[in-house]
């Protein structure tokens, strides 16, 4: 899950085509075109985060649970007004954020102003913290710059968490489909049973193959 904010005047070159070209929905950018687009959105953002939830979070409060969870997790208390600087680890969750003592001063600054969420997707959103409204749009990723920008992110931060993932469990082949329910995937699962980092949601179709795995 990833959340970007631009200021106006990059907005403006954006829209001009100035910077960031070729910004669009991540799943149809090329992989080195993303991670090229992922070094220059992190030059112009005002501010960014990424943030992963867990497959045992998934699995016990759902997906659209999870995606709420993600969404007020990625989102600042205050205005969207400060760069990132460091990445903290949280439990079993990553997240790339700006470091405390900045985020609090930056907020204290201007407390009395919220910001406005734009959101990929048909939700109605369950936000905890304080924004002035939001906006979900189908398709978003594909249409506002912000948005897009950010499912860049997200995926580049995501594609490189399964590579490191294939290297900690070797066979499964994340390093290749990224975690998607591919045949090679489902095959691995078949084959070597369920990693930890898998979601048991996603992996029910074990039990129709016949096999039964000890987490179960």
């Amino acid at each position: 899950m990833g959340c970007v904010s631009f200021d106006l005047s990059t907005l403006e070159k954006i829209k001009n085509g100035e910077i960031l070209k070729g910004l669009r929905d991540s799943k149809k950018i090329p992989e080195p075109k993303r991670v090229e687009l992922r070094t220059e959105i992190l030059k112009y953002v005002a501010y960014f985060r990424v943030t992963f939830v867990s497959a045992k979070f998934i699995d016990k409060f759902n997906i659209n649970q999870a995606i709420f969870y993600g969404m007020n997790r990625c989102l600042p208390t205050g205005f969207l007004s400060y760069k990132p600087k460091t990445s903290e680890n949280e439990n079993s969750h990553v997240t790339y954020a700006t470091d405390k003592e900045n985020r609090i001063q930056s907020e204290d600054k201007l407390l009395n102003c919220r910001p406005y969420l734009l959101a990929d997707g048909n939700y109605k959103l369950k936000i905890t913290k304080p924004i002035e409204g939001y906006f979900s749009l189908p398709k978003g990723d594909d249409l506002i710059p912000s948005i897009s920008a950010a499912s860049i992110l997200a995926k580049t931060y995501r594609d490189e968490y399964m590579e490191k993932m294939d290297l900690k469990y070797p066979g499964y082949g994340f390093a290749k489909h990224k975690g998607y329910g591919t045949e090679e995937h489902r095959e691995a699962l078949l084959k070597l049973g369920i990693s930890p980092i898998h979601r048991l949601s996603f992996c029910k179709f074990l039990r129709s193959e016949g096999s039964e795995p000890s987490l179960f």
